[in-house]
Order: structure tokens, then sequence, then C-alpha cells
């Protein structure tokens, strides 16, 4: 069983294997909750599956629902970088398409419960806000900046309620009416929020 307590004198050594138990950690709390629900994640199954000492796991994080939340962000992010494409529009529509893509299958279930919890724990709505809202608006709003810059949006457009407006609706689809959230709603509704804001096709 891997415990980081135990003396160390390679330092290089004990990133390697730090590291290591950090994704064994988190892969084995997804998988997790995967099968049964966030709440059969419990730090003594994930430090059985994982071979991972409890000491080592509570060291890293407050509780199991923590570690869960951190291994969907690890999981997830990779599959949702923003990319850049012929307009804005464009650019703005494929990211979305890629957050709906990747939010398929249990996924989604799964986010919307590390939510809810999030609502109610004060240290998974400091890791969900800080590894999750913040890096993706930091994206999208570089995006709609170099938009502002190059014409495609006007000078005073607000970025911050642009970004609230086109992910809004998504999430509320996602978190509050449970409707089917599909790419042609994404799209469309994408369209609707651009038109609005006086997106310049020409540019």
């Amino acid at each position: 069983m891997i415990n980081d307590d135990m003396p160390n004198q390679d330092v290089q050594r004990g990133r390697r294997r730090s590291h290591s138990a950090t994704k064994l950690i988190q892969k084995a709390a997804l998988e997790l909750a995967y099968e049964q629900g966030i709440s059969y994640a419990t730090v003594e199954r994930i430090a059985a599956r994982s071979g991972v000492a409890k000491t080592t796991i509570y060291r890293r994080w407050p509780n199991s629902t923590a570690i869960v939340m951190a291994g969907f962000l690890d999981d997830i992010t990779p599959l949702i970088a923003y990319k850049k494409n012929t307009t804005v529009v464009e650019s703005m529509i494929d990211s979305m398409q890629r957050f709906l893509k990747a939010l398929e299958g249990p996924r989604g279930k799964l986010l919307r419960h590390l939510m809810g919890a999030a609502q109610h724990d004060a240290d998974l709505m400091e890791i969900f806000s800080s590894q999750w809202i913040e890096p993706r608006r930091q994206q999208g709003k570089a995006t709609l900046a170099k938009a502002v810059e190059t014409g495609e949006l006007a000078a005073d457009t607000d970025i911050n309620v642009l970004l609230d407006l086109l992910y809004g609706a998504v999430y509320y689809r996602l978190t509050v009416s449970f409707t089917p959230l599909t790419p042609e709603f994404v799209e469309q509704s994408a369209r609707i929020v651009f038109k609005g804001a006086g997106f310049n096709a020409k540019k």
C-alpha cells in the first residue's frame, strides 16, 4: 500500500510516487462514484481500491466527495478545451458542443450531483469554483475579448454578461428543467445570443 509518510531520500522518486498516488486515488474515486453514486465512494473504499493509505488520502482532500470532484475535473477538462474557429460564434459553439459531448452518459449525472453537493460544502464549492468555473470562464473571456479586438463584437460588449447568457441556458437545462440538452439547442441558443449582441459576421 502506498503511504507518503514513509521516509524517502530520493526527491524525484518521491514526486513521481506522489503523482502516481494522486492518479490512483482519483481514478478509484471516480470508478466508485460511477458504479453506485457519490455516497458509495467512501474514503475506505477509495483506499481499498487504489491501494493508497487513508492517511495519505486525508492529507490531500477534506472528504471523499472532494476526491470525486477532483477526479471528475481531471477527467473532463482535456475534453472541453477551447479551440479557435473561423468566427467567435463558431468557436463558442464548438466549445459548447464539446462540453455537451463530454457530458454524455454518466458524466452529466455525476456533474449534477457534484454541483448539488457543492451547495452545502464550502470546500467543494472552492474546488468547483477554482478548478472548474474560473478556468473555463477565463478561456471564454479570452475568446470573446479577441472578438472585440477584431471587431466581430462591439467595443462596449460586456463579455461577462455574454458568457452568462451563453452557458446559462446550458446549465439551466442541465440542472433545473432537465429538458433535452441537444446539439441543436446549443447552436440555436448561441446564435440567438450573438445576434442580440450585434455579432458582425463580415469581420
